[in-house]
């Protein structure tokens, strides 16, 4: 089969997952590899940050990737795709795309094409289907709705935050970067995966910062402080698949405990880990120590920060990162009561659109600071280079 063939094949799996399937595959006629896909109903919305979905996210893209060859991936696709969770089942299709070799020159199709809902404010969607219902025959093109004003300071900064690429980019580099990839199943293994967690998320903050400076603007006050008021974000989206809003924040607001974490959790996880680096090293499950020595501490800390499959130790260490996104997505209704959906800090496709984003990370940038300042500097063969010339004499 060409490359070509199977992008058509692997593009039907991503279309019209905004509406709910009508015709789902019964229970009794599932492939037995998909028992457990299917907790998280269909409508919802997935969040790779929340343990207990990811678990099913990844149970699902290890199945897909383990399919014997690419008819096989394609039929459990299908199957999958009638009665898993739409989130969901894109996060754990696109993985398993993204590393299969019989799928080498096969491309995910963009995120924002899969899910414009996301990328796109509800008043904007909302107009151009009154303009395509006003006028079927033309091609139509609408102005994306502004989603704040100057009385938001933050307003400035909007047009970076909302950019459809850069949010695309994040969550196309989680798909890459799993966090519960695992190699012993997988088959391969991601180098400095905790490292590129730091680099990527830093770098990302970086830029944010320059582009404040080029508005007139400071550069952004970290998040430190687990009691600390959070400034208000509205991101105007509507999920199309559920019909709910995303919630927005009002200013003011704290962070709160959930069901499954707590915000002294938040507390203590973050004192360990300020104390391994103090102390120099990190204790494994088996209460072993292990050095965060030149060449492996951003790698160790990144898998400890993220919390991701490599952590040392993720009963003892949490899940300061993961846990911090789902913390804030859900501060307007943490124990579920009224049923909304959460903020955009739980998806990795909307998370950048609010400014909280920049301000967690940078938080969680200083932790990995407070490593650094404990390396010793630089000396010259650090940073030399030898070079050696190869040179070939002809005589005339």
């Amino acid at each position: 089969m060409s490359v070509k063939e199977k992008q058509q094949k692997v593009c039907s799996l991503f279309t019209h997952l905004t509406s709910i399937s009508k015709t789902v595959v019964p229970v009794a006629e599932r492939d037995p590899r998909l028992h457990g896909i299917g907790k998280l109903p269909q409508g919802e919305l997935f969040s790779c940050f929340h343990e207990k979905v990811l678990a099913e996210a990844t149970k699902l893209y290890e199945t897909l990737y383990a399919a014997k060859d690419f008819d096989d991936f394609m039929n459990l696709a299908k199957q999958a795709r009638s009665f898993a969770n739409e989130g969901l089942f894109v996060y754990a299709a696109s993985v398993a795309i993204l590393h299969r070799e019989d799928c080498r020159g096969v491309t995910v199709p963009p995120i924002q094409e899969i899910f414009p809902d996301r990328f796109i404010p509800s008043e904007t969607i909302s107009l151009a289907l009154k303009e395509v219902t006003n006028h079927p025959d033309k091609d139509i093109v609408v102005e994306i709705e502004s989603t704040g004003n100057i009385l938001d300071p933050e307003y400035k900064m909007s047009y970076f935050r909302e950019d459809v690429g850069t949010n695309a980019h994040h969550w196309h580099w989680h798909i890459v970067y799993p966090a519960t990839w695992r190699p012993e199943v997988m088959g391969k293994v991601k180098d400095r995966k905790g490292e590129l967690f730091y680099y990527m998320h830093q770098q990302m903050c970086a830029r944010y910062d320059c582009e404040r400076l080029s508005n007139g603007m400071r550069r952004m006050i970290p998040f430190h402080n687990f009691a600390e008021e959070l400034e208000g974000y509205s991101a105007h989206l509507t999920s199309l698949v559920s019909g709910l809003q995303y919630a927005s924040r009002p200013e003011g607001f704290r962070l709160i405990d959930l069901k499954d974490v707590d915000v002294q959790d938040m507390t203590r996880w973050r004192e360990r880990i300020i104390e391994a680096i103090d102390l120099g090293y990190v204790e494994d499950e088996n209460h072993q120590q292990i050095k965060l020595t030149e060449e492996n501490g951003i790698d160790i800390l990144g898998s400890l920060l993220e919390a991701s499959y490599e952590s040392k130790n993720k009963l003892f260490y949490g899940s300061l990162h993961n846990w911090g996104h789902v913390m804030m997505a859900k501060i307007t209704d943490p124990d579920g009561r009224f049923n909304e959906n959460p903020g955009v800090m739980s998806d990795t496709s909307t998370s950048l659109r609010d400014p909280i984003f920049y301000r967690y990370h940078r938080f969680i940038d200083n932790i990995f600071q407070e490593y650094k300042a404990t390396l010793p500097v630089y000396d010259k063969k650090d940073v030399s280079i030898q070079i050696n010339y190869k040179f070939t004499y002809i005589e005339l």
